[in-house]
């Protein structure tokens, strides 16, 4: 290829261009055709309550209000979840008694709970193990949710990282 430039001819390197169009649409196609989306996570509904129940359990008891509701503290249903080495769950706790790890029974503690008229429960405050498993959280959560559903109540669920000194 000639190129007159300023009464001086040059001549520059002859490159195919079809040649280079059809690689870059090839590396197109493969990338379009071989992309995997990330799957999406799970959403679910929660309102984060406070880490602690908003009143002390040793404070001075006052008057009941017209519409008898109790403080915070005692509607909070308190649970555990503790891990093993291995990260699963190990032990669940609730309301200071022991429940078994299958969901089955996790129901019908939580259904006993949450849809008893005279257990005033409607929020939970769960304090995790901070070695369980991200996997293991979201089936208790889950759990609590569906719970809360069949009790007809929103779900309130807090959370907290588990403590050494921490009962249950």
């Amino acid at each position: 290829m000639r190129h007159k430039r300023g009464g001086i001819e040059m001549e520059g390197p002859d490159v195919p261009v079809a040649p280079m169009l059809d690689m870059a649409f090839q590396l197109l196609t493969f990338f379009v055709l071989t992309y995997r989306a990330a799957p999406v996570e799970g959403q679910f509904i929660m309102n984060l309550l406070p880490p602690q129940p908003a009143t002390a359990m040793a404070a001075a008891a006052t008057e009941p209000s017209a519409t008898n509701e109790l403080p915070a503290s005692l509607r909070t249903l308190p649970v555990f979840l503790r891990a093993d080495d291995q990260g699963r769950l190990a032990q669940v706790t609730i309301s200071e008694s022991d429940v078994t790890n299958d969901p089955k029974g996790l129901a019908e503690v939580l259904d006993y709970h949450l849809q008893d008229p005279d257990v005033p429960f409607d929020q939970t405050l769960i304090k995790v193990d901070p070695e369980l498993r991200y996997s293991e959280l979201m089936s208790i959560i889950d759990g609590f949710t569906d719970a809360f559903i069949r009790a007809k109540k929103e779900p309130k669920l807090s959370f907290d990282e588990l403590r050494p000194g921490d009962g249950g």
